[in-house]
This record gives C-alpha cells, structure tokens and sequence, in this order.
C-alpha cells in the first residue's frame, strides 16, 4: 500500500486554506456583481450599523415627500378654486354695476338677472370643489359631506366644519392642506364695519332720488350692539342777521330708545355717540354720503357677510323698479359686499401662496438631505471596483498556488524517496 508522507493534520490545514482563499474571491466576485462592499453585517459591523440608520432616515425622508406631493396637489386644486372665486366675484360686480344704471330696460335687467344666476351656481360649482382623490376642498374635516347645497328658501347652508386639514411634511413640520367654507364664503369681514344697513321704500325708508350710503359703522364693543335707526331732515337754520342756513340733523335711536333728537350732522365726523350715563358704554361711530332730507334707515349688528346671501340681494332686487331708491342702495351694498369678498378672497389666496412656497423650501431641504445621506452612505457600503479588482486578482494568484501546492502535497508518496 501506497502512503503519502502528509500527514492528516497537514492535509487538512492546505484543504482548509484552499477553502477560505476560494470563500475570498468567491465574496469579490459577489461584490463585483452587486456593487456593494457591505452587503451583511459580517461584511463589516461597525459600517453596518451606521448604514441601516441612514436606510431608515432615508425612508422616513420618502415618506415626507410622498406626503408633500399629496398636499401639493390639494394646495394647487384650492389655490385654482380660489383664483375661480376671485374671476367670479369681479364678473358679478360688473354685472351688478350695470344693473344700478337706471337707464337699463326692463328686459336688460332680466337678462342681467339671469346672468347672476348663472355665476351664483357658478360660484356654488366652485365652492363644493373636489380634489384628485375626490374629497371635497371645501368641508373641513368633513371631506365626504358636500359643504354648500341650496335652501328652499334660496339661502346656500354650510354642512362642513370650521377644521383645516394637515399633513406631515417634517419631523416637526404641519401645513394646512385645506380651508374650510365658513371662512371662505360666509365669514368675510363685513366692510362697514360691526352693522349693515337695511334699506326700504317709502315712509321709514328711504326719500325718491335719494343716493344715501353707508360709509361705516363701528361700535367699541360688539357684544353690546343692538339694531339702530337713523333718520334725516334739513331744516332751516334762522341767524342773528335774519338769514338762513340749510342744516342737515339726525335723529339717532339704539336697541328701540331714542338717544339722540335734533343733532347736526358733520359730514366730516358722522355721528358719535356713547351713553353719557354708562361709563363703559361703547361709543358708536357712523358715516354716510349722499344723505337726503327724510332718508331713514336701519343697521343690524354684523361683523361679517355670507357672500352668497349678497350675491341673491342682487338677483331679488335686478327686477325691481329703476325709480327705487332701496333697489339702487341694496345694490351698492353688494357692490360694497363683493369688493370686501374680493380682498377677502385675494387674502385667502395668498395664505395658500405661502403655504405652497413653505412646501417647496420643506422638499428643497428634504432633498438636500437625501443627497447627503446617499453619499454617505454610498461611502460606507458602495465598492472601490479598483481596489476590488485588484484584489480580485490577488486572490486568484494565491488560490492558483495553494491549488498547485495541494495537488503536488497530494501526489507525495515514499516511491519518491525510494
């Protein structure tokens, strides 16, 4: 029987050498193929660690900018039915200033009527805006509930709530992705102030040909107001020198009780009046133009309007006779309505504006920081091809030898000393 001269112990040190030189270049290959020095955490365990950090920030930094898409789209979907509002609101005043020119036939005015209509539905189409996946801009957090449908009575109600929707952009970050239609389209600042004037025909209303306007009409303490009526005369004025002087007075009366009888009014200042008996009464300031001589009117308590109950003043009074003076006045209070729901509108605009340029510079920075987390982890896990190449074939030369020097050990035998 044939023996080689190496021993067990040895045989199974040059197999096990052979095997871990072929497990080396077996693993640069596997490198080579994927590109990646780190691709277990046996590969390098420090370098690991810190790389399924990065994966996870990396994650977390997709998510952000998934949902930063989302609410880019609501924002623009919002910002467009805004800018729809604005449009609609400037063609309706036109309309509106059209139809308080007297010298407009019947007919024009039913056609001018009809108009109003048309862009008051208009307005309603835009106010129950969808977005791409079908939600309502408009509800709040009520994105399934329609938030404007038509009373029987022709009013439009609000089915929402007074909620904004967020979403997550950052850690720490939340944007409004919504604005709810109250405050939109039944909260716009009353442009008078805290009270609106109710105009009426006749005796306790207004005097034929009058052209009276509310200017403005404030009190210091909103909780505290009640209806107010004015009333207007000119009366003549008798001086030492036997002339006379035309003086316009008013006559002021606050929730029913008559506060002020017989007072001039001063075209400059208006009226102020603030209860001498009450020492924390509020003050109230009123302006008007255009007053004639038994001109009477009324002012309700109201700090904010709905501007679809304006824009169905308009269509109620578009058929009224030209001769009216409460037509023409109720009529320039919506041109007063539409121009305050304009600024309004232009205001929510903008805060969408900002909302949208505050989402970019989140994105921008999400961005910044995905690039660097890339390159730091492309740092740690990518491979160096050269240096790997070249220690490809490092390893190719020692396993050729270790091969070569086990297949010449295997072939030892006591023949080769004989």
């Amino acid at each position: 029987m044939i023996n080689r001269v190496s021993t067990a112990s040895q045989y199974q040190n040059l197999t096990s050498n052979l095997m871990r030189k072929q497990g080396e270049l077996n693993q640069t290959n596997g490198q080579l193929s994927s590109g990646k020095r780190v691709e277990t955490a046996g590969d390098d365990p420090v370098s690991s660690v810190t790389i399924q950090n990065y994966r996870q920030q990396l994650t977390q930094i997709d998510q952000y900018n998934s949902a930063i898409t989302l609410a880019n789209n609501r924002l623009q979907t919002m910002e467009t039915a805004i800018a729809g509002v604005e449009d609609n609101l400037g063609a309706t005043k036109q309309k509106v200033l059209g139809m308080i020119n007297g010298a407009m036939a019947s007919d024009d005015r039913t056609a001018f009527k009809d108009e109003l209509i048309s862009l008051r539905d208009g307005l309603l189409e835009l106010a129950n805006s969808r977005d791409e996946a079908g939600n309502y801009v408009f509800a709040g957090n009520q994105s399934d509930t329609k938030p404007f449908m038509e009373a029987i009575d022709g009013s439009m109600d609000y089915h929402g709530d007074s909620q904004s929707r967020y979403a997550q952009i950052d850690k720490s970050v939340n944007v409004k992705t919504s604005l709810p239609g109250d405050q939109l389209f039944t909260d716009i600042p009353n442009s008078y102030g805290d009270f609106r004037p109710v105009f009426s025909d006749g005796a306790g209303g207004l005097t034929d040909g009058s052209k009276l306007h509310l200017l403005s009409a404030t009190t210091t303490d909103f909780s505290k107001a009640e209806d107010i009526q004015v009333s207007f005369n000119e009366v003549d004025i008798a001086a030492v020198d036997g002339t006379t002087t035309k003086e316009m007075q008013y006559n002021l009366t606050v929730g029913g009780k008559v506060v002020a009888a017989n007072q001039a009014y001063d075209s400059e200042q208006g009226i102020v009046y603030k209860d001498p008996a009450v020492a924390d009464s509020a003050t109230l300031n009123l302006k008007f133009d255009g007053i004639s001589s038994g001109d009477n009117i009324t002012l309700k308590p109201a700090q904010t309007i709905n501007i679809f109950d304006s824009i169905q003043s308009a269509i109620d009074n578009a058929e009224r006779p030209t001769s009216s003076p409460a037509a023409e006045a109720n009529l320039q209070r919506v041109i007063d309505d539409l121009d305050s729901g304009f600024v309004h509108m232009n205001q929510q605009r903008s805060e969408v504006g900002t909302i949208m340029q505050q989402v970019d510079r989140q994105l921008e920075q999400h961005l910044d920081f995905e690039l660097t987390l890339n390159q730091a982890q492309s740092g740690l896990e990518d491979l160096d091809y050269s240096k790997a190449i070249m220690d490809m074939n490092q390893q190719m030369m020692a396993l050729q030898a270790s091969q070569q020097a086990f297949g010449q050990t295997k072939q030892l035998s006591l023949f080769n000393y004989i």
